[in-house]
């Protein structure tokens, strides 16, 4: 099996990658919208998400950036001209999005837990249309095995392993966030985004172990590489969260907001905040 890189979209050659992140993007907008008609969220109350929205999506892109920096140690390929380069690494940027959304709430009605169970799930659904694209555009690969994938001459898996075939570890990775956005989907709304966070970390953090790609390292750390540091960082804080819903219910569940109440507000009856 071979991949192809770019698709010939409306007479030019555009590639794979940027076209599965835009739909990714088109999903997360998508899948806000569908739960602000689902909540019954005020227009108001819409537009205290929107308005931070862009900027959630600036601060991922500049942490994605910075850490691929600093993972790889490939800071001199952003400027220069005989190499120039940006990386990009989604742990990055799920890290700039989540400390945005902590800070944010705190400038809107909603809490900090609302903002997460409404937001983190879509992520899910937009990395797996990502690494659709991954898989197509050559980054991202994984172990050579016997009944992987081939890439072409001139990519960049051809030019670090050869005409090996590799394993897809780009789909696996797919369908299995696919099957986290599903059962964020289908739980209680309380507490979607404390699973979302526990499910990634467990899935990037078991996936490393099958990919070729230079992984990076940092502080000198050898044992696992820093995307699985930053994994176990995302179990951490998602199990944090779910721990005061536990205490709440009583019963080991994450107790639901109900989807019937006008605006499902973020904050309690008296205007208090659950804090993160």
């Amino acid at each position: 099996m071979s991949v192809v890189k770019y698709s010939n979209l409306l007479g030019s050659l555009t590639p794979w990658y940027g076209i599965c992140v835009g739909i990714g993007l088109l999903a997360i907008g998508m899948w806000m919208l569908f739960l602000f008609k689902r909540l019954r969220l005020p227009g108001d109350r819409q537009n205290e998400i929107l308005c931070g929205f862009p900027f959630m999506l600036a601060t991922g892109v500049l942490f994605a950036f910075l850490l691929d920096a600093l993972f790889t140690g490939n800071w001199r390929t952003w400027a220069s001209p005989d190499g120039r380069r940006f990386g990009f690494t989604f742990t990055g940027w799920l890290l700039g999005a989540v400390l945005f959304i902590a800070a944010y709430a705190g400038h809107t009605s909603f809490t900090r837990r609302f903002l997460f169970d409404m937001l983190l799930p879509s992520f899910a659904l937009a990395q797996g249309i990502g690494r659709i694209g991954c898989f197509l555009g050559g980054c991202c690969y994984g172990r050579p095995c016997g009944w992987g994938v081939h890439y072409p001459p001139g990519s960049m898996p051809y030019e670090q392993m050869g005409g090996v075939a590799l394993m897809p570890v780009q789909l696996i990775e797919a369908a299995l966030l696919f099957v986290l956005f599903c059962i964020c989907a289908r739980r209680p709304f309380e507490g979607r985004g404390s699973v979302y966070l526990v499910g990634v970390g467990a899935i990037r953090f078991s996936l490393e172990f099958l990919r070729a790609d230079n992984r990076g390292s940092f502080l000198g750390l050898t044992v696992i590489s820093p995307q699985q540091a930053m994994s176990i960082i995302f179990v951490a804080i998602g199990i944090s969260l779910l721990v005061p819903s536990w205490k709440r219910n009583g019963h080991g569940e994450a107790s639901g907001i109900r989807m019937d109440e006008p605006g499902c507000e973020g904050s309690n009856k008296k205007g208090t905040r659950d804090e993160m």
